[in-house]
């Protein structure tokens, strides 16, 4: 059997100073060893390269494990990079050019609103002014980068709407060094709301007739330019008087659109915009009146988008 093992390694030329171990691994110092009984120095170096050999294999079988060991880990470094990849690089994805066209309500939510007369120094607060609510109507125009963000596609918009948030006349209590009661008279309003929006949506029910999904949720975020014009009845002496102010504020929306055509989509989007404005009028008792609040406003709105 001993012959037999240097005989299997013998063909592998690679191999034979190991097929010479093999065959002599059990020969003696004092030459009582087999198969060739050798004596002295060598048998000495049969015995030391078989001792060598045992040392050996237990540490390429630990370097194996280290070497095994690590292309695990770098085998799973390599998926989550995989993975962070096509959430973070662009995919593929078809452009698109869209027109929306739509109309809800605006309501606007309760808010003090601060006069103050810069001649004489004093500021008067009126408490909780109520907005009336409003209709609201506009038109969004965009495109669709043809490129996506993971799951999501990413999208430009320019977003133009009105809508008229009057004060109508109610009782309210003013307050500056004490606080008394009295009648906050009409004061009209009237605000184009100019969008630059950065958009996101999730197509679902993707087919080869809806590439970008049937439904698609979609959000909206940025900056806008609010135009308003006041028009005030008789808080003010004289009576009558108007003001324009231009501010910058936020919008932002949530919808969900449904694709009916490849090119006409129906959606519903909750939408919210803060801004605040300022008015300056002339008041003939205090001297010069401005006037500040907070136009913070909630929609429902419905419309039509043509896709191409």
């Amino acid at each position: 059997m001993l012959r037999r093992g240097d005989q299997i390694l013998k063909p592998l030329r690679f191999l034979s100073c190991e097929a010479k171990v093999v065959r002599h691994h059990h020969e003696r110092y004092d030459g009582r060893g087999h198969p060739d009984g050798l004596k002295g120095g060598r048998a000495m170096l049969t015995v030391t390269s078989k001792h060598l050999s045992q040392q050996e294999a237990p540490m390429v079988s630990r370097r194996t494990g280290v070497v095994v060991a690590g292309l695990g880990r770098t085998r799973s470094l390599l998926m989550l990079t995989a993975i962070l990849a096509c959430l973070v690089v662009a995919a593929p994805a078809s452009a698109e050019w869209f027109g929306d066209l739509y109309l809800g309500g605006a309501f606007t939510t309760k808010h003090d609103v601060d006069t103050n007369f810069p001649t004489t120094g004093g500021l008067v607060t009126t408490l909780d002014v109520t907005f009336d609510n409003s209709f609201a109507g506009g038109f969004r125009g965009g495109y669709w980068f043809p490129f996506a963000l993971g799951p999501l596609n990413l999208g430009v918009g320019l977003d133009i709407s009105h809508f008229a948030p009057n004060v109508s006349r109610q009782t309210r209590t003013f307050c500056s060094r004490f606080c008394v009661s009295g009648e906050f008279d009409d004061f009209d309003l009237s605000v184009w709301v100019i969008g630059f929006d950065a958009m996101l949506r999730y197509p679902l029910m993707k087919s080869a007739e809806f590439p970008n999904g049937q439904l698609q949720p979609y959000v909206t975020l940025g900056p806008a330019i609010f135009r308003a014009h006041a028009d005030d009845s008789r808080n003010f002496e004289p009576s009558h008087q108007s003001d324009t102010d231009t501010s910058v504020g936020v919008k932002v929306g949530v919808g969900v659109a449904w694709q009916f055509t490849k090119n006409i989509a129906a959606f519903g989007e909750y939408r919210f915009t803060h801004f605040s404005p300022e008015f300056t009028f002339r008041d003939d008792v205090l001297g010069q009146a401005t006037l500040s609040t907070d136009v913070n406003t909630h929609y429902l709105l419905v419309g039509v988008s043509f896709r191409f």
